[in-house]
């Protein structure tokens, strides 16, 4: 980090916040790889993530019958598993069809997820826990990467900021909504049944032609 040096970005004319939002969306308004992704992954995000800071102390208690140490090492195993697919996009650095590469590693997370959830055994959990941090770590960097180069300079930081609000809009939602049925059943199928259903969604863009093109 400290032998980075930061490029020169060109600064836009200040003008009022409304405005630089209104800019910003209607930018990301006409390029279809953002808008569709935000709008999926405010969905996804709910479907998925939600459920498991709801449901998974409760699926370790119940379903593997341990206790905040296998919970806690569980979201160390995915901490691992993040900064190791970091470090694998950084010296892979992949330059050709990262629309479709993204999307495919974040179908591969979701079915991870169900995986975890669905395990007989906490190991196996374990290392579900890990693969998922690598597709979150390569995926993320992929992605972010993607922004930094493909959005113009002066409207980078407008289109960030709607990226990460957007992304995560519906998670107050879905944690009403998951807390609020989480003794409708099992946590185990209730963390499953959202990942399979995000995977669905996000196998679904996967066969649009304009995110092939995306490089």
């Amino acid at each position: 980090m400290l032998m980075a040096r930061p490029r020169p970005v060109e600064k836009a004319p200040g003008t009022s916040t409304f405005h630089e939002i209104r800019e910003g969306t209607r930018y990301v308004a006409t390029i279809p790889w953002l808008w569709v992704t935000i709008t999926l992954f405010a969905v996804v995000l709910m479907l998925q993530l939600a459920p498991q800071q709801v449901l998974l102390p409760k699926l370790v208690k119940v379903h593997f019958d341990r206790g905040v140490g296998a919970y806690g090492l569980l979201t160390t195993l995915l901490g691992i598993g993040t900064v190791t697919g970091t470090l694998l996009y950084g010296h892979f650095q992949p330059r050709r069809r990262r629309g479709v590469l993204t999307y495919a590693v974040f179908v591969v997370n979701s079915l991870a997820i169900a995986g975890m959830a669905l395990s007989p055994w906490y190991g196996l959990a374990g290392g579900f826990a890990v693969i998922r941090g690598l597709c979150v770590g390569f995926g993320v960097a992929v992605w972010e990467t993607m922004l930094q180069e493909l959005v113009p300079e002066h409207l980078l930081a407008r289109i960030v900021s709607l990226d990460f609000f957007g992304s995560f809009g519906l998670m107050p939602i879905g944690l009403a909504i998951w807390g609020a049925i989480a003794n409708v059943a099992p946590p185990g199928p209730l963390i499953a049944g959202g990942a399979l259903v995000s995977a669905g969604m996000i196998a679904v863009v996967l066969t649009r032609p304009w995110l092939r093109e995306v490089d």
